[in-house]
């Protein structure tokens, strides 16, 4: 039985569908970003404070969205053009103050919720089946260190399933949530059955919306 239920990215697909199935709409930090998993394990040892320092962040993807060099994190939601459709480097330094105090406020939540006694599933969703059983043990042992005390457990979610899943270790399991061509927001069908047998504390009010309105 959880208490919560938190992504850790690959990229939106997850942050929709966690949403939908557990029917909680509270912005956690890795919401709604475009991340490598080497992020989500630095992002974490280092306490968050690597991620959208001064001078770190600029337009990316030909203006499609702003790249953080220091985290190498994607925000396409954060940063709003002034005018047209692509972002630009004064729109990212005119921004940069309240989109850092908005992760500020969600880095303390999370700091929050790893030191209270609330269960936590965290759902890695390996969105190109890029990584290993190591890997996920290795990100375990990350926020254990973090968070000494912290009761956690880690779901996996691959594409297809993973060769190696005998060495996954305690606290870990691992489901397949195949893509769906032509819908960002995945397979709610896959997704269900990825979580089946999970259980959180509280009423799961299943939610349809597909805004990305988060509420810190």
């Amino acid at each position: 039985m959880y208490d919560s239920c938190v992504g850790l990215g690959y990229h939106c697909e997850s942050t929709h569908q966690i949403r939908r199935i557990t029917g909680n709409d509270r912005a956690h930090f890795f919401d709604w970003l475009d991340l490598e998993f080497e992020s989500v394990v630095e992002t974490i040892a280092g306490d968050f404070a690597h991620v959208l320092r001064p001078g770190m962040v600029e337009p990316f993807g030909d203006g499609h969205c702003a790249l953080d060099r220091g985290s190498d994190i994607r925000f396409f939601h954060d940063f709003r053009p002034s005018s047209g459709a692509t972002l630009t480097a004064p729109d990212i330094e005119r921004q940069l103050a309240g989109v850092r105090a908005k992760f500020q406020a969600l880095a303390d939540r999370w700091r929050t919720l790893a030191g209270s006694s609330a269960r936590v599933l965290y759902v890695h969703h390996d969105a190109f089946d890029e990584l290993a059983a190591a890997d996920l043990r290795r990100l375990r042992l990350t926020l254990a260190t973090a968070h000494p005390g912290h009761r956690f457990d880690l779901l996996w979610l691959r594409r297809t399933p993973p060769s190696d899943a005998a060495g996954l270790g305690p606290g870990i399991r691992w489901g397949t949530v195949a893509a769906l061509p032509g819908r960002w927001q995945g397979d709610d069908a896959a997704w269900d059955a990825a979580f089946q047998g999970v259980r959180f504390a509280g009423p799961r009010p299943r939610t349809t919306a597909n805004d990305r309105s988060d509420s810190v």
